[in-house]
C-alpha cells in the first residue's frame, strides 16, 4: 500500500506499549495513530481513529475474558484488522473465535511483528469466524436453551433448579453440558457465545 499503515496500540501496561512503539517507529511504512489503556478505551479509539490494524493485549487487568469480549464487539461494528498479542497461549483460541485476524505470543521478534502487521494490512477482510455455530446451536436441547437464558439473567444453579422444577444437581449438569457444547470456559463466555449465535431471548 502507498500510504502508511495506521496502527492502534492497546495494552494495560505502559512498558508493553512503549516496547511496541520502539519497534514500529523503526518502520517507515507504519504510523502509530494512538494508544489505549483499557478494553473500553480500545473500542472508543477504534471508532475515533479508524486504524488499519489494532495491536492488542488479551489479558486486561487480570481479566482473561476482557480481550476476546472487546474483539467480538469491535469486529461486529468496525473494519479493522486485529492482531492479538499475549503471553498466555491458552487465550489465543478464544481470541480467534471472537474474530481476531491473527495472534502472536509476546516472544515475537521485531521482524515477526512488522511482517504480521504488513500482512494483515494488505489482506482482504475475512468473514467472521463462526466455528461450527450451526451445529453448536443444534446440539443444545430445549432444556439447555432454557438454562442458558437463565444464566444470561445471572441466576445461580439453585435458582435455576427452583425456576425449572428440577434438582440442583440436574441444573448443574445442564450448565456443564452447555459449557462443553459451546466450547465455553465459564458461564459468562457461554452467554457471550449464545448471544453471538442469536439463540438467547
Amino acid at each position: 500500500m502507498d500510504r502508511k499503515i495506521k496502527v492502534l496500540l492497546a495494552d494495560d501496561t505502559l512498558i508493553a506499549r512503549e516496547g511496541w512503539k520502539r519497534i514500529l517507529e523503526t518502520a517507515s511504512d507504519i504510523e502509530i495513530v494512538g494508544e489505549a489503556r483499557s478494553a473500553v478505551e480500545t473500542k472508543r479509539k477504534v471508532k475515533e481513529l479508524a486504524p488499519d490494524v489494532l495491536l492488542m493485549d488479551l489479558l486486561w487487568f487480570g481479566d482473561e475474558s476482557a480481550g476476546w469480549a472487546v474483539i467480538r464487539e469491535i469486529k461486529q461494528e468496525y473494519k479493522v484488522k486485529i492482531i492479538a498479542v499475549t503471553a498466555y497461549e491458552n487465550l489465543i483460541r478464544d481470541a480467534r473465535l471472537a474474530g481476531a485476524d491473527s495472534a502472536l505470543l509476546k516472544t515475537f521478534s521485531r521482524e515477526e511483528l512488522l511482517m504480521e502487521i504488513r500482512e494483515q494490512a494488505t489482506q482482504p477482510e475475512r468473514e467472521p469466524v463462526m466455528l461450527a455455530s450451526d451445529t453448536r446451536m443444534e446440539r443444545l436441547t430445549k432444556r439447555e436453551l432454557e438454562v442458558l437464558n437463565l444464566l444470561k439473567d445471572g441466576h445461580p444453579d439453585k435458582e435455576i433448579a427452583n425456576m425449572l422444577g428440577i434438582a440442583p444437581t440436574t441444573a448443574k449438569n445442564h450448565v456443564k453440558n452447555i459449557l462443553g457444547k459451546l466450547s465455553a470456559k465459564n458461564r459468562t463466555q457461554a452467554v457471550a457465545v449464545g448471544q453471538e449465535l442469536g439463540i438467547l431471548r
